[in-house]
């Protein structure tokens, strides 16, 4: 039988063991702690890692892409955002590195559903692939997703990915996203919504699914990251 998670105020302590670069823009941090052991960890969590910025302790999310609870370890992927304090652990993470975060923890629920509906980018790829995932194949999964290039594409086993590529335009805008969705016809029965993207993206989105066959209490939207303009 697995514990449950401790409450958010408790503070783990991990080894990193073992780093791959996915992809030009997301490195995957593998990471080792006693306290995990044991603890069932669902898809799509994340931790709230310490870390230091030029002498002040700053926290910053990350989605738990993979778990392990028979070792204790998971796989914590982190897309590469210019040159922050989470860029840089990420570069400079090593075997046997320390790291300290809070968590498991998060809010979203996988509901019962006729199909699934993921909207996405980048910074929220670990949580929509872990999602689908736990999904499983035999789910009517829709995933769009807004990247760069096709060079941060990564495995996706929804039945119908669609990889958005925006070049050289500026991230954090809704216009790849609204023009997948006014192409899309929902199928027919209960269907369920996840927007995981830029906040104000997000929000936007989440606005209009209505109008695209989704409830309003059937979408669940995050925002994992904020632009700046």
């Amino acid at each position: 039988m697995f514990s449950s998670l401790r409450p958010k105020r408790d503070v783990r302590t991990a080894i990193v063991t073992a780093v791959e670069q996915l992809t030009p823009r997301m490195t995957r941090v593998t990471a080792s702690a006693e306290s995990l052991v044991g603890v069932d960890i669902g898809p799509a969590r994340d931790i709230e890692l310490f870390l230091d910025d030029d002498g002040r302790r700053v926290k910053r999310r990350y989605t738990i892409r993979q778990s392990r609870p028979a070792t204790g370890e998971i796989d914590v992927d982190v897309f590469l955002h210019g040159h922050g304090p989470g860029s840089r652990w990420a570069d400079g993470a090593r075997p046997g590195s320390a790291m300290e975060f809070v968590g498991p923890r998060g809010k979203l629920e996988l509901r019962p559903a006729d199909w699934h509906l993921f909207l996405g980018d980048e910074a929220s790829l670990p949580a929509v692939t872990a999602l689908v995932e736990a999904l499983g194949p035999e789910v009517d999964t829709y995933a769009f997703i807004e990247v760069t290039d096709r060079f941060d594409q990564l495995p996706l086993s929804a039945r119908t990915p669609r990889w958005l590529h925006r070049g050289s335009r500026p991230a954090g805008t809704p216009d790849l996203l609204e023009r997948e969705l006014d192409a899309f016809t929902p199928p027919e029965g209960l269907g369920r919504a996840y927007v995981l993207t830029e906040s104000r993206v997000a929000a936007r989105l989440r606005k209009l699914l209505p109008s695209y066959g989704v409830a309003a209490d059937n979408v669940f939207a995050k925002g994992y990251w904020n632009s700046p303009s």
